[in-house]
C-alpha cells in the first residue's frame, strides 16, 4: 500500500508540472516571446539558405533552463507555433507529446546541457560550409562579421565516438553522440560536422541566427580568397574586438530578415 501511495504521489507531482507548450505561452510572456521568435527564426534560416528542407533551431525554455523548445519534424520554412515541442536535456519530449520529433534533437540537448552560456542552437547542412569539414582546411574568420569564429571552427569526427562500429549514418541520433559533439565544440560558438553540416550557438536566438548566417558567408568568401592567393585572416585580437563591436548591432540584420520573411508570407 505504501509503494502504491508513493507512486501516486510521484505521478501527481509529475502531472502538476506537465504544462503544455500553449499553456506555458499563455501563462508566461517570456515563453510566448521565445516561441514566437523561434518560429520566425526557422523562416529566416530558410530564407538565408542556412537550412533547406532539413535543419532546425532550438531555444532554451526561459522559464526552465533544464528544458528547451524545438519544432516537430517538419521543414523549417513551414514551422508554426503549434509545431513546437518541449524537450528535456536527454532529448525526451515532454507533456506526453507523441508527435514525430527531429532525429537529431540530441544536437540541441547535448550542447544546451553542456553549455549553460548558450540558449539557442542551430543545425544545418549549408553547402559552402561542407568542404571545410572534409579537407583539413580550417574555417577561420576572414572579416569582422564572422569574428565569432575565433581561431577557427573545430571539426566533429563521428568515427571517433560512434560505438560499436565507426561506420554510421552520420546522424547525431543519441545522447552520447550529442555530448560528444558538444565536447568537440568546446567553448566555441560554431562546430563543423565532417560529411554532414554544422552546429551554431548563441545566448539568444538572434545571435545564433546571426552566427549561422555569417559563418556560411565566411565560408564562401574564404573559399574564393584561397583561389586568389595567401589569405589574411583576422588575428585573435582582431577577432575578439570585432566580435564585441559587431554583436552589439545584430538587431539591424534581424529586422531586415524578419521583414523579408513576413513579406513573403500570405
Amino acid at each position: 500500500m505504501k509503494k502504491i501511495l508513493i507512486s501516486c504521489l510521484v505521478f501527481g507531482i509529475t502531472n502538476t508540472f506537465a504544462v503544455s507548450v500553449q499553456e506555458q505561452m499563455d501563462q508566461d510572456p517570456k515563453v510566448k516571446a521565445a516561441i514566437e521568435e523561434l518560429v520566425i527564426a526557422n523562416h529566416i534560416l530558410y530564407d538565408q539558405n542556412a537550412v533547406d528542407g532539413y535543419g532546425h533551431i532550438s531555444v532554451r525554455n526561459p522559464a526552465n533552463p533544464n528544458t528547451f523548445f524545438l519544432a516537430r519534424s517538419v521543414a523549417p520554412s513551414t514551422v508554426k507555433v503549434e509545431d513546437i515541442i518541449e524537450f528535456d536535456m536527454s532529448g525526451k519530449a515532454l507533456n506526453g507529446d507523441t508527435r514525430v520529433a527531429y532525429g537529431e534533437r540530441f544536437i540541441h540537448s547535448g550542447i544546451l546541457k553542456n553549455r549553460p552560456d548558450l540558449n539557442s542552437v542551430i543545425h544545418g547542412h549549408a553547402p559552402p560550409i561542407l568542404p571545410y569539414g572534409l579537407t583539413g582546411t580550417t574555417l577561420k574568420p576572414v572579416y569582422h562579421m564572422s569574428s565569432f569564429l575565433g581561431e577557427g571552427a573545430p571539426i566533429f569526427e563521428i568515427r571517433n565516438f560512434a560505438k560499436p562500429n565507426p561506420d554510421t549514418d552520420m546522424f547525431i541520433s543519441n545522447v552520447e553522440l550529442g555530448n560528444a559533439l558538444s565536447q568537440t565544440m568546446g567553448l566555441q560558438y560554431f562546430v563543423l560536422m565532417r560529411g554532414h553540416g554544422y552546429a551554431a550557438g548563441g545566448d539568444s536566438i538572434k545571435k545564433a541566427v546571426f552566427r549561422a548566417i555569417y559563418a556560411i558567408q565566411n565560408a564562401s568568401i574564404q573559399s574564393e580568397a584561397m583561389k586568389m592567393g595567401q589569405v589574411q585572416y583576422l588575428t585573435p585580437g582582431e577577432a575578439t574586438i570585432s566580435q564585441e563591436t559587431i554583436e552589439k548591432t545584430i538587431g539591424r540584420p534581424w529586422q531586415l530578415w524578419t521583414e523579408r520573411v513576413k513579406k513573403s508570407q500570405p
